[in-house]
């Protein structure tokens, strides 16, 4: 049996898992031989292991299985580091302990020598010391004192410091000792060489705990009066596989392969009256809370079934909501990606491209006095943009996201790109009649609004506006739009107004309509200004 050495060389994520390939070489002697790829992680699928080998010698793989076995308890690298770590700090905490009560005994023997009273009293009675030179020996304990007290506040500070960090590496251990597999896979590949040769072992498994969906930046540039769109087309790519992905090929795949196992099947669509409804003990209450005349053959089949359900106390599933799209694609990234197993989103780039959009305005200053982009475009790129999130520019603003479709090439793409302040929008209500003269008992009204606006774009824009009058409900209530200058291009049949207009730069230009309104004169009417 022998130890074969592989790596990492490409990788296919797919939107839910990733298929890995590893390569290694080794040198055998004529004659059957057992190649073993070890510490394999638990989130691959033995079912998936395929083999290959080449060599000069033209091999002949034999066959690959894969067994489950108990992974060696010892540290990895980082947790062994960890508790080197760890065994420093705790003796560098011993070592400070030790100083802080040394110097806590010398403190003590100065508070001793300061107490004698007595001793200074008889020295300064006998002349032995002038009072000039018991101050000055009072003096040098108190700086000594201080002294000693700074050092046990240093120190003290510094154990603090030391603890903090040795509370931080042990949780970082725990956690690493949490995490640590104490199982693995083994692959071992049986294999005839004819000759002494250097052989070639290719070998590829599907892996769970990966996965990989397309994010955009859409950022749209304008210079001299042209426009256009630069499209980012990003894979957010994730994985925690429990190995590392050290520069390889990587591959982004769109396919299912899992969707293709089985044919859907209908189940039988039934249908049939509803249900008489009985009443249901409370829950809680035990089988005598029903009546006893009912046998379990006569129980309501609602109150049956929550009895089973209560018994089997089994959780209900949940199934997944699955959507199939297309042909499946596939990208090559052409750059070698290193991404580690912490399932933490990676960015990586698929391509960038600029398309060129038609921009238009939109504005209902009804609801909101401002006019906002809106950018119509084909995806004249060789690219499918498949569902995502879309991060919008406009140049180096940030504007928000929106949810990307699913746009093949010649697809089109509506985006709305955020107000645009160099279009200015006023509605203001400047007529509010009511005719006092009654004729036929009817109630008239009169409305007016006037809107204002003002392009400050140094190109021509268009510009569509919206409003509206209102809708009756009722067939004793007319309402007739009376004037509008200039006429709305198109008029609902729910009396909505729209213009469409095209502004030059620096052009004003006012919109005023009127309507009425008509009413029994005892109708009270709401919802009007």
């Amino acid at each position: 049996m022998t130890e074969l050495i592989t790596t990492i060389t490409a990788a296919t994520v797919y939107p839910e898992f990733v298929r890995i390939n590893r390569r290694g070489t080794v040198k055998l002697n004529k004659g059957t031989h057992t190649l073993e790829i070890s510490k394999l992680p638990l989130s691959i699928n033995p079912d998936s292991l395929r083999a290959s080998i080449y060599g000069a010698s033209n091999p002949r793989l034999l066959s690959a299985r894969v067994k489950r076995v108990l992974f060696p308890d010892l540290p990895s690298d980082p947790a062994r580091n960890l508790e080197t770590e760890i065994e420093n700090m705790q003796d560098e905490l011993k070592r400070l302990d030790a100083k802080i009560e040394l110097i806590k005994q010398n403190r003590l023997i100065l508070d001793k020598l300061a107490d004698q009273v007595g001793t200074y009293a008889t020295a300064l009675a006998s002349g032995e010391k002038t009072v000039e030179q018991q101050l000055d020996y009072f003096e040098k304990l108190r700086k000594q004192a201080e002294n000693l007290d700074d050092e046990i506040f240093t120190l003290q500070i510094k154990q603090r410091q030391v603890n903090q960090q040795l509370d931080k590496s042990s949780k970082e251990l725990e956690q690493l000792n949490i995490t640590r597999p104490h199982e693995c896979y083994t692959a071992s590949i049986d294999v005839e060489s004819f000759s002494h040769s250097e052989l070639t072992i290719e070998v590829s498994y599907v892996a769970s705990e990966a996965g990989w969906k397309p994010v955009y930046d859409l950022r749209l540039l304008e210079k001299a009066g042209t426009q256009t769109l630069e499209v980012s087309y990003l894979a957010d790519v994730t994985q925690n596989t429990g190995e590392v992905w050290e520069e390889i090929s990587l591959t982004l795949s769109t396919a299912r392969p899992a969707l293709t196992s089985t044919l859907p099947e209908l189940d039988p669509w039934f249908i049939n009256p509803p249900e008489p409804i009985y009443p249901v003990a409370p829950l809680g209450l035990g089988p005598q809370a029903l009546s006893p005349e009912l046998t379990k053959e006569q129980l309501p089949i609602n109150i049956l079934n929550t009895r089973l359900a209560r018994k089997a106390e089994k959780p209900e599933e949940i199934a997944a909501l699955v959507t199939t799209v297309g042909t499946s694609v596939s990208y090559l990234i052409p750059n070698p990606v290193a991404i580690p197993p912490d399932g933490v989103s990676h960015k990586v780039n698929i391509s960038r491209f600029t398309l060129t959009p038609e921009v238009d305005y939109v504005s209902t200053p009804k609801l909101a006095n401002a006019v906002y982009r809106r950018a119509k475009v084909d995806n004249k790129s060789p690219y499918t943009l498949l569902p995502g999130d879309a991060n919008i520019l406009v140049g180096d603003e940030y504007v928000g996201t929106t949810q990307l479709a699913l746009t093949v090439p010649e697809g089109k793409i509506e985006l709305h790109l955020g107000n645009d302040n160099r279009l200015k929008v006023e509605r203001e209500l400047k007529r509010r009649d009511i005719d006092k003269h009654l004729i036929g008992g009817k109630t008239h009204l009169a409305y007016g609004y006037e809107i204002k606006i003002e392009s400050m774009l140094p190109s021509r824009a268009n510009l569509t506006l919206y409003d509206q009058i209102p809708v009756p409900r009722y067939a004793e209530i007319k309402v007739k739009l009376e004037s509008a200058d200039p006429k709305p291009t198109e008029q609902s049949g729910l009396n909505q107004l729209i213009w469409t207009l095209a502004l030059d730069p620096k052009e004003k230009r006012t919109i005023r309509f009127d309507f009425s309104v008509e009413s029994p004169q005892d109708l009270k009417i709401i919802g009007l200004p």
